[in-house]
């Protein structure tokens, strides 16, 4: 198996953190990025295969400096995981344009800023895979998450046609949906809800978010196994599919979903396709 060069964003923590280790376990070459990178080293400690690096996912001149460093270290940016993100849970009209707009920047724009800055690399190599991190909420809407979903929507539709534009390259895409795994993703340091409250979402809302408490580190995935499962994608002949859904909550809530999804279509077929010039 050859070893291969990660870049990963949001690598302190949670998913990021588990993969960088795992990585360097194999013996492959990680670029790690955080606000925090020194968290990263203190969690590790001192590999030569890791390099560490203050990235704010706003700033695409920081994300262009810390691929070349990438690059000239060790020699080419195989696999691209955008990992960086946050939760945004809340109702819509609870939630502010400033937090919508903060969400997307991180989310979302981060996101493309990073691809954005690989792309050039993986040109000119002719290869390269890049794992971009969704959600099943960005296949499936449920209550008090239309600001990540609208993310989470965005970049699905973004991975997809960005899949299209670069199959001729040699360059593969993928969008990993997971379902509910137990990392910090439910704890303060991954999610935010809005400041804005409404007397009229009170009960529904509050009944929801204890919920969500009582459901952190009690969620179906394993995340160990998760990192394995996407590790192990990178090894097969084939590359990996578009759209990746992990775990048994995310396929049942995908498969539900296109159940309905479906039964929609056939409801309104007859009269819908019959909208053409005659």
């Amino acid at each position: 198996m050859k070893n291969k060069v990660w870049f990963i964003t949001g690598a302190s923590q949670g998913f990021g953190l588990i993969f960088v280790k795992k990585l360097l376990e194999k013996g492959h070459c990680v670029l790690a990025t955080s606000r925090n990178p020194e968290k990263i080293v203190q969690e590790i400690g001192k590999n030569e295969n890791l390099l560490a690096v203050k990235v704010d996912l706003s700033k695409q001149k920081e994300l262009d400096k810390a691929m070349k460093q990438c690059f000239d270290k060790f020699g080419s940016i195989d696999i691209l995981l955008n990992n960086a993100g946050y939760g945004q849970l809340w109702t819509f009209e609870e939630t502010s344009d400033e937090e919508i707009r903060k969400c997307f920047e991180v989310n979302f724009f981060g996101t493309l800023n990073a691809t954005r800055a690989a792309l050039p690399y993986m040109r000119q190599q002719k290869s390269g895979h890049i794992f971009t991190t969704s959600s099943v909420w960005g296949y499936v809407g449920d209550p008090y998450i239309s600001t990540y979903a609208a993310v989470k929507f965005a970049t699905d539709g973004w991975t997809e046609a960005l899949s299209h534009e670069l199959e001729n390259l040699n360059i593969g895409v993928s969008c990993i949906k997971p379902g509910g795994f137990r990392t910090n993703f439910l704890e303060s340091t991954s999610m935010v809800t809005g400041e804005s409250k409404i007397e009229d979402y009170k009960t529904a809302r509050d009944a929801y978010f204890d919920g969500i408490a009582k459901f952190n580190k009690q969620q179906d995935g394993d995340p160990e196994k998760y990192c394995d499962f996407i590790i192990n994608l990178t090894n097969k002949t084939t590359k990996p599919p578009l759209h990746i859904f992990t775990g048994r909550d995310a396929y049942k809530k995908a498969e539900t979903k296109i159940a309905n999804l479906k039964k929609d279509m056939k409801i309104l077929k007859k009269e819908a396709t019959n909208l053409h010039v005659k």
